[in-house]
């Protein structure tokens, strides 16, 4: 019986480890939160266009007033889910700076497709216009090329994940008879900074910013999560972007007098 138990549990943990989801993509569609509406703004005469956003996930390394995050988020991937298969460890972890890029797997996710300058272009843009803060709402390829009143830019300093597979100090030998009976396979965490800019395109000047800082985890089990080990980084941008929105609905009616 104890080897057919053995036997059982190294079975899982080998399925769970080579069975997982193949891609995952960043969707905004899949957020949970409805998008910030402004009903007050009835008649908006402002016109704004989404440029890509700019990937500064590297200037942590070089800019003192990110000295911390640079300190806690060092460059590239670090750890193993091998860990897990040591004795008295509780788990094997994975930690990615750029998910997108990176050549390991996931809890239960084997690649994130992720384009960070324009998906979450596209991402406020969408926000944009169902916020109804601007009269017209357009996309475009930079902001020299922009024909419209504000310019919307974004500037990414952190796009971090950090992963778990439980072992329970049991080792993945044994740990997948708990996996079996309920208890949680692992955790994963999604970490989302961006600040967002507002620019008047006649004089370039930023004249409105706000300063995103989200991170949310989400909990797998073998019966439910796979594959959801970065589904939480959309309801970030989304939480970013309604948090923003209404800061500039306060803001806006003095910037268009």
């Amino acid at each position: 019986m104890k080897t057919q138990i053995t036997i059982f549990a190294a079975a899982v943990a080998a399925s769970v480890l080579t069975a997982c989801a193949n891609l995952a993509t960043f969707d905004y569609d899949t957020a949970a939160s409805p998008m910030a509406v402004f009903p007050e703004f009835s008649a908006p005469k402002k016109t704004v266009a989404v440029v890509p956003f700019l990937d500064q996930r590297d200037t942590k390394y070089y800019d003192a007033t990110q000295s911390k995050q640079a300190a806690a988020h060092p460059a590239g991937d670090h750890g193993s889910f091998l860990y897990g298969f040591i004795p008295l460890m509780p788990a094997g972890f994975v930690e990615k700076e750029k998910p997108e890029l990176s050549d390991s797997r996931f809890v239960s996710l084997k690649h994130f497709q992720f384009d960070v300058s324009n998906d979450l272009a596209d991402a406020a843009f969408a926000s944009l216009k169902q916020s109804g803060l601007f009269s017209n709402v357009t996309k475009a390829n930079s902001v020299e090329s922009a024909n419209a009143d504000y310019i919307w830019r974004g500037k990414v300093t952190n796009t971090y994940y950090g992963g778990n597979m439980y072992s329970y100090c049991l080792t993945y030998l044994v740990s997948p008879v708990f996996w079996v009976l309920g208890a949680p396979s692992g955790t994963s965490q999604n970490q989302l900074y961006v600040k967002y800019e507002l620019i008047d395109r006649k004089t370039g000047d930023v004249v409105w910013n706000y300063d995103f800082r989200g991170h949310d985890y989400i909990t797998h089990w073998i019966y439910a999560r796979i594959g959801k080990d970065v589904s939480l980084y959309p309801e970030l941008m989304r939480q970013g972007m309604n948090k923003a929105l209404w800061e500039l609905s306060i803001k806006l009616p003095t910037l268009n007098k």
